[in-house]
């Protein structure tokens, strides 16, 4: 059965929580290769108004796979954990944030307290979508004055960080029950404008990251909303051996250019296969030490490939499988797995993570 026909007999189930799940996965696909050629496009000379142009992409694409994200229920678990620089992520997300901010005549300010630690393990797109609900929150409801973004430390023991990221705000306050705003459907009285969900998802997400949420009506006036997190510090992998020559198996021709740059970044060789029967071929032949296997493909997919591949005898039948796949549920992934899979990977593509999966090395945690 084709991917296609696959999509549409699952769209067509009667489960509206399943068509919906089905098609936030679908949605993720896409994005991933937008995400990744605005990325490439940013890294190019541009003109300032070509360069706004390709950030705008990016971040529309970034907000939209937010979307997909929270339709699978606050994102996917578990989510997928890397190493980031707290100082370029306030760097990402503060422009949008500012423009808005300056559209009201307000102040906005961003800070990385003194103390919090430059570098956490954490899912970027949860600590996005903490900050910008939070951030949204505060922006709709202050008409003067002032909105600050902070991430403050907590506690820290070399392994692990509690953070606080807060959002203060001059704003009218939260009134007598703050905490009411982080239940589903409730809105403060001047922030009104959306459905009411945001802080409710904030709240979700900080729990299931070992933490919880504040909020509090401030004594010179206005408010404060908090994110309590709780998240490992990196630690640094000891080098790992790199392959020399990849197979990548990938039917869609925007995900093929999006590997073969990264794998040109990582000064790797590689070849392509346009299904897993391409792949299975390719490895029977020899002279690959490495398969970058996705999974949804036609004639041969990716799991039924690497069952395929696992069946051959050594050497080829032991060549390290990657798995990559834009359909990410913990049973989808373990499914890969089971198939001979030594890794899984999901979409849209960490670049960190890919060189992880791709070099062997154990993930941080």
């Amino acid at each position: 059965m084709s991917a296609t026909a696959s999509f549409a007999e699952d769209c067509e189930a009667p489960d509206p929580a399943r068509r919906i799940a089905v098609a936030a996965h679908e949605i993720r696909t896409p994005l991933g290769g937008i995400l990744a050629l605005a990325d490439l496009l940013l890294a190019e000379e541009l003109s300032e108004a070509a360069r706004g142009h390709a950030a705008a992409l990016k971040t529309s694409a970034e907000h939209l796979l937010s979307v997909a994200s929270a339709l699978l229920g606050a994102d996917m678990a578990p989510r997928r954990a890397e190493e980031v620089e707290l100082d370029a992520f306030l760097a990402r997300v503060a422009p949008a944030l500012e423009a808005r901010a300056r559209s009201k005549a307000l102040d906005f300010t961003v800070l990385r307290a003194p103390g919090a630690p430059a570098r956490v393990i954490a899912n970027e797109a949860a600590l996005r979508q903490i900050v910008e609900n939070l951030a949204d929150n505060a922006l709709r409801a202050t008409a003067s004055g002032s909105v600050s973004l902070a991430i403050e430390p907590v506690a820290c023991d070399g392994a692990e960080a509690t953070l606080r990221i807060v959002v203060r705000d001059t704003g009218p306050g939260l009134g007598p029950t703050p905490e009411r705003l982080f239940q589903p459907f409730v809105q403060g009285e001047s922030a009104r404008g959306a459905a009411g969900l945001g802080l409710a998802l904030v709240a979700e997400i900080a729990r299931g990251m070992g933490g919880g949420v504040e909020a509090r009506n401030r004594p010179e006036g206005g408010a404060e909303v908090a994110a309590r997190l709780r998240l490992a510090m990196p630690r640094r992998p000891a080098p790992a051996g790199r392959p020399r020559r990849v197979l990548v198996a990938e039917d869609n021709a925007v995900n093929r250019r999006v590997i073969a740059t990264l794998l040109e970044h990582f000064d790797l060789a590689f070849d392509m296969a346009m299904d897993g029967a391409e792949a299975l071929a390719a490895v029977s032949a020899g002279g690959y030490d490495l398969v970058l296997m996705d999974a949804t493909m036609p004639t041969l997919d990716g799991l039924e490939a690497t069952r395929a591949i696992r069946a051959l005898p050594a050497p080829h039948g032991a060549i390290r499988v990657v798995g990559v796949t834009a359909r990410a549920f913990p049973h989808e992934i373990a499914a890969f797995r089971a198939a001979g899979a030594d890794e899984v990977v999901t979409k849209p593509l960490s670049v960190a993570e890919l060189w992880r999966a791709i070099a062997g090395e154990a993930a941080a945690v």
